[in-house]
């Protein structure tokens, strides 16, 4: 990485955005990066931008969230974690689920998993 570096990590209500305090994009922070509430990161920069230490640190971020988002979720009843994972995925993950004829508690760990990597 070369140039200026500042980590600057904010929520905004959707999980945590990551900026470039050093660097002024539309009059605001550059933003390289988004923490979902579930813990995956999306970056908008190519990792080799983003120092080592600060990389490690959005990615402690992340897993914190991560582990946050899925203690939560099994607290909740296994009817309403079906309902939620099924109103947030796609169609054809939907379908399969659906269709899957083994009981709920057969099938939750799974749904819970692929929904996990997509929230």
């Amino acid at each position: 990485m070369s140039g200026k570096f500042e980590l600057f990590m904010c929520c905004l209500g959707n999980g945590i955005t990551v900026c470039n305090k050093a660097v002024m994009e539309n009059n605001d922070y550059k933003t390289i990066a988004h923490i979902s509430e579930g813990g995956n990161i999306k970056l908008y920069v190519k990792e080799s931008y983003i120092p080592l230490e600060d990389m490690k640190t959005i990615k402690k971020q992340a897993e914190n969230k991560r582990k946050d988002f899925q203690e939560k979720f099994k607290k909740l009843s296994k009817s309403l974690q079906y309902m939620i994972i099924l109103d947030n995925i796609p169609l054809n993950k939907f379908l399969e689920f659906t269709k899957d004829k083994r009981n709920l508690t057969e099938k939750l760990p799974e749904m819970r998993e692929y929904y996990y990597s997509i929230a």
